[in-house]
C-alpha cells in the first residue's frame, strides 16, 4: 500500500520518533509521498515560533525527502477544490488537502489525528 504522510507524521519521521508500526509501514510502502503543503505548514509553525528547526524549512523538507525516499506531491486546482468542498468535519486547512489527496491518488494517511478518520479516508497509526 502507497503511503502520504501527513505533517504530524513528518515531523515525528525527522525527531525519529515515529511510531514502530507506522515506521514499518512505512519502509514497505511500495511508495510513500509527502505534500508540498506540509513544508508549508512547517514553516508557519517556524515564523510563528512554535516549532524550531536547526535549517531554513526548504533544507530540512528537502533532506527529509532525499533520506526517506519520499516523493512529493504537488498541490493542484482540482485537489484544491475537492478539499474546499468536504464536509466541515476538521477546521484544518492542511490536513483537508491532505484528505483531497489520499482520495485522489488512492493513497493511506500515515496520521495520528483521529479527526482526518471521519472522512473515510484509509489511515494508518
Amino acid at each position: 500500500m502507497n503511503v502520504l504522510l501527513d505533517t504530524c507524521a513528518l515531523l515525528a519521521l525527522a525527531r525519529g520518533d515515529l511510531p514502530r508500526h507506522a515506521a514499518d509501514l512505512l519502509r514497505k510502502a511500495p511508495e510513500a509521498c509527502v505534500s508540498v503543503v506540509s513544508p508549508w505548514e512547517v514553516s508557519i509553525k517556524v515564523v510563528s515560533g512554535k516549532l524550531r528547526l536547526s535549517e531554513p524549512t526548504f533544507s530540512w523538507f528537502a533532506g527529509l525527502t532525499e533520506k526517506y525516499s519520499l516523493r512529493e506531491i504537488a498541490l493542484d486546482a482540482r485537489t484544491a477544490c475537492n478539499a474546499a468542498a468536504l464536509p466541515p468535519l476538521h477546521r484544518d486547512p492542511f490536513d483537508r488537502v491532505l484528505v483531497a489527496l489520499a482520495q485522489a491518488q488512492a493513497l493511506t494517511l500515515l496520521t495520528s489525528d483521529e479527526n482526518i478518520r471521519k472522512y473515510g479516508v484509509k489511515t494508518v497509526w
